[in-house]
């Protein structure tokens, strides 16, 4: 079976190395336009890569056709693929998909699972149609999210439950032994698109859970949240949760701890543990910024 490969991070490249490790025949690989780590990745191992500007061009959908494949996997490939290239290859495009469906259509599942404080995350393989992640579910793996996980815990969770259901996929594909799961399109949610922005902390009308896990959602390698404090911009990069309550003004700091700061959310205060200066600095302590009985700003 040929495969033409769509892919871009890091679950783009463990995946295409699997399917590569068990002589999948990936015939191509796809990648975004300008620096593409799996772009190098497919270079390193001889196979031909093409970056379009757009996927959907007449002019790369005959390129795409000359491939001939029986399949495309898409894993971390961000574009909209329509309809003429979708229905190019004999056995169908299939995505990964970093969220649990129907429940999490659309873009960053893995920080909005979180964001809502989801206890239960999912990650699946479904077979791409015209609609955004609405195709047949061909496998889902369900997980449990703990209090403690981050955005970087359950990327590495789905590391490593994605590279054995694509294989797995891709062999029952082949032989015709799939039985997906048709989805209802009327059930469900579609989430849209994060910004750096989105990361602002409201303390006024955030619960100090909503900070948490907005907190723990955004880690490293995405941008953090973050607050305004005198003339700076401050990323929070890590807190937790106290007992009994502190109940005060949202945004005020009325103690110093052992381990960080006390600043008051919208119902009781929280302890935020590391923070940074502006967008590129190193994480430090905040108690040796923070000052009791200052106030972090929603703007500058």
């Amino acid at each position: 079976m040929k495969i033409v490969y769509f892919g871009n991070g890091v679950r783009g490249i463990k995946c295409l190395d699997t399917l590569l490790n068990n002589n999948l025949n990936v015939i191509a690989v796809i990648g975004h336009e300008g620096n593409s780590d799996v772009v190098d990745f497919a270079e390193l191992n001889n196979i031909i890569t093409y970056q379009p500007k757009n996927i959907n061009n007449q002019e790369f959908v005959d390129v795409l056709e000359k491939l001939n494949a029986d399949l495309f996997v898409l894993s971390g490939y961000s574009r909209i693929l329509k309809s003429v290239v979708i229905d190019l290859p004999k056995f169908g495009c299939i995505n990964l998909h970093g969220g649990k469906l129907p429940e999490y259509r659309g873009c960053a599942p893995i920080n909005w699972q979180i964001i809502n404080g989801e206890t239960t995350g999912g990650c699946c393989i479904i077979f791409v149609d015209k609609g955004i992640d609405t195709g047949d579910i061909i496998t889902q793996k369900t997980y449990e999210i703990s209090n403690n996980d981050t955005s970087l815990d359950i990327v590495n969770k789905q590391l490593s439950f994605f590279p054995v259901m694509l294989l797995k996929a891709v062999k029952d594909i082949e032989l015709g032994k799939v039985k997906a799961i048709v989805q209802d399109k009327a059930q469900g949610s579609y989430y849209t698109r994060r910004y750096p922005e989105d990361g602002l902390i409201n303390w006024d009308t955030m619960t100090s859970n909503q900070v948490y896990n907005l907190v723990r959602a955004l880690v490293d390698p995405y941008p953090n949240a973050f607050t305004f404090y005198r003339t700076e911009k401050i990323k929070i990069r890590k807190v937790s949760m106290i007992e009994p309550p502190i109940v005060g003004t949202p945004g005020r700091m009325p103690f110093k701890r052992q381990n960080g700061v006390v600043i008051c959310c919208k119902d009781k205060g929280i302890v935020v543990n590391e923070i940074a200066i502006g967008d590129n600095g190193e994480p430090i302590d905040p108690r040796g910024l923070f000052q009791i009985g200052d106030k972090c700003q929603n703007h500058l």
